[in-house]
């Protein structure tokens, strides 16, 4: 008989989809301490901001200059000259525009390929998230990319079992925190985080939040949505929840991450990208952040409830603000 032909590896990624500004870069320092987990930040931006830009990693190395990023690509690509890049940006690009949603929606509802997906882009990521784990040594990586088309695009690459955790956060503090100017360390070009306007970013929560759950919210056992004020109202138990999806959740020792009810030490991490506050590390607290409950308008919180109403209702959150919000069962 003939030799049976060798079986790829499988990566488990954990893929943190929803809004911006919902949590997710201190979410995913977390999970990143944990035993046989890795957090790599928004992945997605790897060949722009990594490899064209240079810009620099969690742990405060230019990219180039970080040994660990450098190893991945290495068993990736044979080094970063080995990633035609400018290709990389372009395919990326072209599945996960907005303009492009009706199609990807149509393609997942029928189980079909997601539409114009360059099959040399797949392989691309296959050896990508493929390379993570065999240098790490972790059994989950996590990407925080949250974009839910980047996502669509995952579940099609040959070799990664996705799961899905939805983060969400209230529309009218996520639409406050795009406004806020928050100064980058990250080497790129622009000083300071890319901003919104309330409308704008109300919009794109209500899409990106709706394309997650029609992308993944009947997918028992792979996808779990939390809340982000009920993950700072509970970090541990929200932790424990999250290591359940991706099946870590049985022995899983947290003590050593969290050094108090609402405190967290936390070593550093190689993200490629995303909120400065990845280059943190130490002991951080997990706290709600409601300044915007005083620091926004009537008129603003009214204008960003009328865009948002129907998924306020059904994520849990007041109608009107400064009531309380009933805890959602995931």
């Amino acid at each position: 008989m003939p030799p049976a032909e060798a079986t790829r590896p499988t990566t488990k990624v954990l893929y943190i989809a929803g809004s911006g500004r919902s949590g997710s870069t201190l979410l995913a320092q977390i999970l990143d301490q944990v035993e046989g987990v890795v957090g790599t930040g928004e992945l997605r931006y790897l060949w722009e901001r990594g490899l064209l830009q240079d810009q620099r990693c969690g742990c405060g190395r230019r990219l180039s200059s970080c040994s660990v990023w450098n190893s991945i690509l290495v068993e990736a690509f044979g080094g970063p000259g080995g990633v035609d890049v400018d290709a990389a940006v372009a395919h990326q690009g072209r599945p996960t525009r907005v303009r492009r949603l009706p199609g990807l929606l149509w393609a997942a509802r029928r189980r079909r390929p997601m539409p114009r997906l360059a099959a040399a882009h797949t392989e691309r990521l296959e050896r990508l998230y493929r390379a993570i784990p065999a240098v790490t040594g972790a059994t989950v990586v996590v990407d925080s990319s949250k974009l839910p088309s980047y996502g669509q695009v995952l579940s099609e690459v040959d070799g990664v079992d996705l799961r899905v955790l939805h983060l969400v956060r209230d529309p009218q503090a996520a639409a406050f925190s795009w406004t806020r100017k928050k100064p980058l360390g990250d080497g790129g070009g622009a000083a300071v985080m890319a901003s919104q306007g309330m409308v704008r970013s109300a919009g794109l929560w209500m899409i990106w939040n709706a394309t997650s759950e029609v992308l993944w919210g009947a997918s028992r056992g792979r996808y779990l949505r939390l809340r982000y004020e009920d993950f700072v109202a509970d970090p541990r138990g929200s932790v424990e929840a999250v290591l359940a999806l991706v099946d870590l959740g049985q022995g899983r020792v947290l003590d050593t991450v969290f050094v108090g009810d609402d405190k967290v030490s936390l070593e550093v991490t190689h993200s490629v990208a995303g909120n400065p506050g990845r280059m943190n590390h130490g002991v951080v607290a997990v706290s709600l952040d409601d300044e915007w409950v005083t620091a926004m308008a009537w008129w603003q919180k009214a204008v960003v409830t009328a865009l948002t109403w129907p998924l306020l209702l059904r994520y849990g959150y007041p109608l009107v603000p400064g009531r309380r919000h009933r805890r959602e069962r995931a």
